[in-house]
């Protein structure tokens, strides 16, 4: 009997419990439903508020944007990070292998190509259209070459490549070198810095949208502030009052969200066909890297963290204000 007691008192305890879930849930939708309609019927106010925090998330997520066009350029001109070294012309074939030895023997150097005199100069009139006039050379004017793949040529620094390039040029029979990696390490240390700036200047925004959302919702809390005072006066609690301001806010946040997210895709739509035709120009397969689906949830969800943070802020601050008497 005490068992059969024990189990009904279970039974009744997660009815009620489920009960209660139901409950708080269709409170909730019922909330978030009427915080919507509310924005609506202040159309103004909620698309001027909105607009403001579309562009101020815009600038950041531009910005990100357009660091990682950057980084996706860098990826195109794998050829630029080689080093070229020209030998003597007077030097003879046998310093040219010891020379081809001691470049491969480096642990810097991942590959060496040789490129002699003649197969330089037959290259050239490929490719110059001055191939009638080269004819009447008498000698050929162009150095054999070596052409070095450095090893994790993404990873080196900049000082790691200065003493890679003064190695070489220690080496005996070695006229010149060239090096086309220093301007993408450069390029690479400004897409390093476009991230710091990207972060920075996220993080001065979206303290600004911060105010602009805890702003409107201050705004509310006064204009509401006789139906806050009558729901304290039936028992209201705190929760029950805060509830509909946070969910204003995550809304109002996430609309701007949206709104920067248009903005980014209109920019892109707008851009994409101009850098596809520079592209082409420059016979490149590069185009332009456009917003995500990833980046595009992702700005929703800033945007709605930053709504329901900045309402919770302002809620928390000024509802204490609000007494019965």
């Amino acid at each position: 009997m005490a068992k059969s007691t024990r189990s009904r008192g279970a039974i009744g305890s997660k009815i009620g419990l489920m009960s209660r879930f139901r409950s708080l849930l269709s409170h909730h939708r019922a909330t978030l439903h009427d915080s919507f309609l509310r924005m609506l019927r202040e159309p103004v106010q909620t698309f001027m508020s909105s607009a403001v925090i579309a562009i101020a998330l815009s600038l950041p997520a531009t910005l990100y944007l357009a660091v990682e066009n950057i980084r996706q350029l860098e990826g195109s001109f794998e050829s630029f990070s080689q080093i070229t070294v020209y030998v003597k012309q007077e030097a003879a074939q046998q310093q040219i292998q010891q020379l081809h030895n001691q470049l491969l023997a480096m642990p810097q150097v991942a590959d060496v190509t040789y490129i002699s005199a003649e197969q330089a100069l037959s290259e050239f009139k490929a490719v110059s259209g001055f191939g009638s006039a080269l004819e009447h050379l008498e000698n050929n004017p162009l150095p054999a070459v070596f052409v070095i793949e450095p090893g994790l040529a993404e990873h080196m620094t900049v000082d790691q490549t200065d003493a890679l390039l003064a190695e070489i040029k220690s080496l005996p029979a070695i006229d010149d070198v060239q090096i086309d990696m220093l301007w993408l390490q450069r390029l690479r240390g400004l897409t390093q810095m476009g991230q710091k700036i990207a972060v920075a200047l996220a993080a001065v925004l979206g303290l600004g949208v911060l105010l602009i959302i805890g702003n409107s919702i201050r705004m509310a809390i006064h204009s509401r502030r006789d139906e806050i005072l009558i729901v304290k006066l039936v028992g209201g609690t705190d929760a029950y009052v805060r509830r509909p301001f946070l969910y204003g806010g995550m809304l109002l946040g996430a609309m701007g969200s949206l709104g920067s997210a248009l903005l980014l895709f209109a920019g892109f739509c707008w851009l994409a066909e101009s850098v596809e035709h520079l592209s082409r120009l420059y016979n490149s397969e590069y185009r332009l890297l456009g917003p995500s689906v990833q980046e595009f949830l992702a700005l929703l969800a800033i945007g709605a963290i930053l709504g329901l943070f900045g309402s919770w802020v302002a809620v928390s601050r000024h509802l204490k204000d609000i007494k019965p008497r």
